[in-house]
């Protein structure tokens, strides 16, 4: 027998199986229940929102409307959405870290050679845990780093040359459902809870997740990221997607801060145009949920203060970058000191990675929206207990 010939039995064989036998059991049966005899073929497999009169919608197309029905989609979409330009995530000037111990205040010299000599300081830094210094010039002095300052004095301190170049995600449309990112490397289970199987498979930090379906189990929110692939809120954030304005805003601009999933998204024109994670602030100095305007911007900034009566705590940091102050000292702004993305951390600041500060300061302008909230109900909502609270980075 030819080739073509086998092939042309196969599909006869095909076409009497679909065209000419009851195409689906449960189907059958009710066809002998009311007398009725369906000779219909199977469905292509596809989406039938409703039953179609020329194939049944069985098998394959069953299973692809069972996931809609759970909100997953019959062929995976990638998110609308790329990183910001990789050129964001500089610092718009050179840093350095004081090196010496946080209890000694560190002498700043009118010059070189006084600072190389030891000569008489003009001034000092106060002791504190995190000093950084903005600095326009380095030299090498044996086994240590002298740094000129942007006022033209020097001091010693450590460039730093690394900070966290994580960057969010811009948007060419809003999704259709909520993302997120993986904040530790993460398990993935086949249900909701740990005592569910396990996949096998680990999500690594930083890993962007598409969110299909939301569940309660074990005292977390989980995450259905694929059919049979759930991830614990334990070690995953989730950004809402809702392009509804909030209420009291006006206009269509806003910044949006979820401090329950620890996230900043960015909408305008009635559309999601950007989000990422940040770190929030720390008890006793949360972050104060309310409706706010950006009130002034600056590309760099200096921080500093001290909670401690002793001033222990004492905290000095220039060239803050891209820092845009919304509710009196509290600001949206990068840090290139360490910084724990997707967990409280900070005086009160909403802390971004640089690159996603710098990308969100070049968005906004002053009169901009920022609406704060936390779903969780864990963040203080009363007026009262800000007034008391300074509020830092």
């Amino acid at each position: 027998m030819t080739i073509s010939r086998k092939i042309s039995l196969l599909l006869v064989v095909c076409a009497l199986l679909l065209g000419v036998f009851p195409a689906g059991t449960g189907q059958a049966a009710s066809a002998e229940t009311d007398g009725s005899f369906y000779d219909l073929p199977l469905c292509l497999p596809g989406l039938y929102p409703t039953d179609p009169d020329d194939c049944l919608a069985l098998g394959a197309s069953q299973s692809v409307k069972r996931l809609a029905d759970e909100g997953i989609p019959y062929i995976l979409e990638e998110l609308p959405a790329a990183s910001p330009d990789y050129a964001l995530t500089e610092l718009p000037v050179w840093v350095a870290k004081i090196v010496a111990g946080t209890s000694e205040a560190v002498p700043v010299y009118a010059s070189l050679d006084e600072a190389r000599n030891g000569g008489t300081p003009l001034r000092t830094l106060a002791a504190g845990p995190m000093r950084y210094v903005s600095m326009v010039n380095q030299v090498s002095d044996g086994n240590r780093i002298l740094v000129q300052l942007e006022s033209g004095e020097w001091m010693q301190a450590q460039p730093i040359y690394s900070w966290t170049r994580f960057q969010g995600l811009r948007f060419s449309r809003t999704p259709r459902n909520d993302f997120g990112w993986i904040v530790n490397d993460a398990e993935s289970y086949t249900a909701p809870g740990y005592a569910s199987p396990k996949t096998g498979k680990v999500h690594a930090k930083y890993d962007v997740i598409q969110i299909y379906q939301v569940a309660e189990a074990d005292g977390y929110e989980w995450y259905r990221i694929n059919q049979d692939e759930w991830v614990s809120s334990h070690k995953s954030r989730r950004v809402v997607v809702d392009t509804t304005p909030p209420e009291g805003i006006t206009g269509d601009r806003w910044i949006n801060i979820d401090l329950g999933n620890f996230t900043l998204s960015v909408y305008e024109g009635g559309k999601l145009v950007f989000a990422s994670l940040i770190a929030s602030g720390l008890h006793p100095f949360y972050t104060q949920p309310g409706t706010f305007q950006i009130y002034k911007m600056y590309e760099t900034v200096t921080m500093q203060d001290a909670y401690e009566a002793d001033r222990s705590d004492f905290y000095h940091l220039q060239a803050v970058p891209w820092a845009m102050f919304y509710d009196r000292n509290t600001a949206i702004h990068g840090v290139y000191w360490p910084v724990v993305l997707g967990f409280n951390q900070s005086h009160g600041c909403v802390n971004m990675s640089p690159g996603d500060a710098n990308w969100v300061y070049h968005w906004a302008r002053e009169g901009d929206w920022v609406y704060v909230h936390d779903p969780s109900g864990k963040t203080p909502t009363d007026p009262a207990y800000y007034g008391g609270v300074s509020t830092g980075p």
